[in-house]
């Protein structure tokens, strides 16, 4: 293998360990399996950082939406949660490595990268559920954790690809095949990706 071939990515920690995940997202180990074993087999080193939610607010918490993560608190803790995965980035590329994206989970209010409209609790503040009709012209947010990766990733002059991966769709969803297809295309750039 070239030094040219050397790629890395950054994932979120849920994809490598579903328990991780707040219970609506669901665990799908069968799909991190599937993530894990197409990255490694083309050689891609995985860079993984702590679970904002998890770290700051443990195992049994409850869904919430972007909008209660959105505070100068939880954004300090996932700055410190990257500090020692930018090391690693800024380390990697340093030795000519390519940082090849980062992995978020589609829906997620943290590691998300297309979080748009979402439904109103009965307190008046952003659930964790989508509205079901979204308008095309409705704003679209990165997750806090995303949003902060890519100002950090931004300021070291890194420019990478954010993919979404789409764990509640079923294999054969366009979503899913979109992920795929995206994704395939940046670590086998050479290779003919079948539509």
């Amino acid at each position: 293998m070239s030094k040219k071939d050397r790629k890395i990515i950054l994932i979120a920690q849920c994809l490598v360990n579903p328990y991780c995940r707040v219970h609506i997202l669901g665990q799908n180990f069968p799909l991190s399996h599937e993530l894990m074993n197409y990255l490694m087999d083309r050689k891609v080193g995985i860079i993984q950082y702590p679970c904002p939610e998890t770290t700051a607010m443990g195992l049994k918490r409850n869904p919430q939406g972007r909008q209660q993560y959105d505070n100068i608190f939880f954004r300090n803790h996932c700055k410190e949660l990257l500090k020692v995965p930018m090391l690693m980035v800024r380390e990697f590329i340093r030795s000519n490595y390519r940082l090849i994206g980062f992995i978020g989970l589609e829906n997620s209010p943290t590691c998300g990268i297309h979080w748009g409209k979402h439904k109103v609790n009965r307190y008046n503040t952003e659930s964790p559920n989508p509205v079901d009709n979204p308008k095309s012209d409705e704003p679209v947010l990165m997750g806090i954790m995303a949003e902060i990766l890519s100002e950090e990733l931004h300021k070291e002059g890194v420019t990478a690809p954010f993919f979404e991966l789409p764990v509640k769709e079923p294999p054969e969803s366009e979503k899913r095949k979109k992920f795929w297809k995206e994704l395939i295309q940046e670590v086998e750039p050479y290779k003919e990706v079948i539509k």
